[in-house]
């Protein structure tokens, strides 16, 4: 997405860019509420689906409470994050190197793993980083989307301190992922630094 971003005309990746951008300008719950909309036993798409799957001889399915929709949620909120350091680094590239190497006899999968690749992957930590970091304590989208299949250490922590009570062992567990990530940070920082140079 953030390659076809960065390669169309100013118009068109104007308009893409504000589409990856519009999300953001709703709230996280209305988004994950929306989700389970979309994927509700009795929506559009879950019945669609359903009928293409019995096409195809496949039970029904029930999206909604699954680890699936927990995927698809937290791909569709942190997509944006991804996509936009992508889109910046992206579009710094000298498109020069590309024509050269296809002169030089590279097709489009071998100028893709030696030119665009490596050149992209400042882009690839920063966008990992912003990804990851938060993704480490979400815990509504699980809630809300996963049911009892989807949880994650942000609802196992969610957990220790309001339903269990047992505030030392969410706090070892709180600390634990600070600790995690901040680690991941740091890593990233210097790969981050390393690949720069």
């Amino acid at each position: 997405l953030a390659w076809l971003i960065a390669r169309s005309n100013q118009k068109v990746r104007d308009q893409l860019v504000l589409l990856v951008i519009l999300p953001f300008w709703s709230n996280f719950l209305v988004r994950v509420y929306a989700w389970m909309i979309i994927l509700g036993p009795n929506s559009a798409f879950t019945k669609i689906t359903n009928m293409l799957l019995g096409l195809l001889g496949i039970a029904p399915q029930s999206f909604m409470f699954s680890p699936f929709a927990v995927v698809v949620c937290l791909v569709y909120v942190h997509l944006p994050f991804m996509v936009l350091p992508l889109y910046a680094n992206l579009e710094k590239h000298d498109m020069s190197l590309l024509d050269a190497a296809q002169d030089l006899g590279a097709n489009a999968w071998q100028r893709f793993w030696k030119v665009t690749w490596p050149l992209s992957l400042p882009g690839v930590y920063a966008g990992a980083a912003l990804v990851f970091i938060p993704a480490l304590g979400i815990f509504a989208v699980p809630d809300l989307l996963g049911g009892t299949d989807g949880i994650m250490i942000g609802n196992l922590i969610k957990q220790q301190f309001l339903e269990s009570r047992d505030w030392p062992f969410g706090s070892v567990l709180s600390i634990v992922l600070t600790l995690f990530a901040l680690g991941l940070a740091g890593l990233a920082a210097l790969i981050g630094r390393a690949s720069s140079r």
